[in-house]
């Protein structure tokens, strides 16, 4: 009796991992889409006067850095070969 107790729990352990797995997944890629918009509003206030473009994109690509495992593999290449033009970003 025990050993089919411990097997049940095991399934639903397996079934809770990848539900929190997928919840993981779509978390991170609503938040890249949320950056991702706020890069675009960033883009279009630019023109208006004053600095208020410029820390937008910057809160844009910081949230998109850290939710997205290619976009920070992509930074990272980008910053080796390129430390100049990225220390600013940094």
């Amino acid at each position: 009796m025990s050993y089919a107790l411990t097997s049940s729990l095991r399934g639903y352990r397996t079934s809770d991992a990848r539900a929190r797995d997928l919840a993981g997944r779509l978390l991170r890629g609503a938040l890249v889409a949320v950056g991702l918009l706020i890069i675009l509003l960033g883009v279009l206030i630019s023109p208006l006067p004053g600095p208020g473009g410029l820390p937008l994109v910057v809160l844009g690509l910081m949230i998109i850095l850290r939710n997205s495992f290619k976009a920070r593999r992509q930074f990272v290449r980008l910053q080796r070969s390129h430390p100049r033009w990225v220390s600013p970003l940094r």
